[in-house]
């Protein structure tokens, strides 16, 4: 696993999917839409095909027919530029596409951080009224269309675990249940992206389970295809902290650090700190 880029909008493609799973026979999405010609591309966009039907999940109670979403990674944060930039794409999306009602339409943002700035540059100078509706989701109203902004860390893991433990700060004790439940889900591509991101983000979290891993917790790694890797970081592991108490104990008896490095291969400015 390279962890050289998080792809925090792949994890949270398969985030929504699977919180959305009971209502998948009637939801169409669209990942990254392109509005024009012109590099102005909307993270999600998830189409109701059927009107009637009412959406109980909490996180899309709000949705119509067409519902535009935007994804903040938690490294990231909603400005008041954010915002707006978001609503312009939600015109245009209308202006574009061919038969769109502006009232048939939602807004949804999804981010970690709670955006206290944009919310009160909504309640002062948008004039729209904000309410939290429940843990973790604002409903604004007031504007064209209905307007939602998810705060995930708030929500409930009973209901809304895999947006809600996107993020870079799981325990070992979440992590590991996260993987239980993912089990059920490896099969689909849709999971893959999400599972990628949660392993490489909370990699302390990974080390410190490692050692008492559950079977259901190493089932889920070698279906992932990552469980020798994640053996042979374990084995590195272990080398090196071998490595380090030799050291230590060569330090003890007074022979030089060169001498020291020959032997174990450490830097020297490893071998001065300890």
């Amino acid at each position: 696993m390279n962890d050289d880029h998080i792809n925090w909008h792949g994890a949270f493609y398969d985030a929504i999917r699977l919180e959305l799973e009971d209502y998948l026979d009637i939801l169409t999405f669209e990942f990254e839409h392109q509005l024009n010609t012109d590099p102005l591309i909307i993270d999600a966009l998830i189409l109701k095909k059927k009107k009637q039907v009412v959406i109980e999940k909490n996180i899309a109670t709000i949705f119509k027919t067409t519902n535009i979403l935007e994804f903040k990674s938690p490294e990231d944060y909603l400005s008041v530029s954010d915002f707006h930039k978001a609503i312009a794409y939600t015109h245009l999306y209308c202006a574009t596409v061919q038969d769109a009602d502006i009232t048939d339409i939602t807004l949804t943002f999804v981010l970690t951080r709670k955006p206290r700035e944009v919310l009160k540059h909504i309640e002062t100078k948008c004039k729209y009224p904000v309410t939290q509706k429940s843990p973790g989701i604002y409903l604004v109203t007031g504007s064209l269309f209905p307007i939602q902004i998810i705060e995930t860390k708030l929500l409930s893991e009973d209901e809304n675990i895999w947006l809600k433990d996107l993020h870079n700060g799981l325990g070992p004790r979440t992590l590991e249940k996260i993987l239980q439940v993912s089990n059920v889900y490896l099969n689909s591509d849709h999971i893959k992206a999400y599972l990628d991101v949660i392993l490489k983000a909370n990699r302390y979290a990974l080390e410190e389970i490692r050692m008492n891993a559950t079977k259901e917790f190493y089932e889920v790694l070698e279906r992932m295809g990552v469980a020798a890797e994640f053996e042979a970081r374990g084995i590195e592991k272990g080398r090196e902290e071998g490595l380090r108490l030799t050291a230590t104990n060569l330090k003890k008896t007074g022979m030089p650090l060169n001498q020291i490095a020959d032997v174990t291969g450490l830097p020297m400015a490893e071998l001065e700190g300890l």
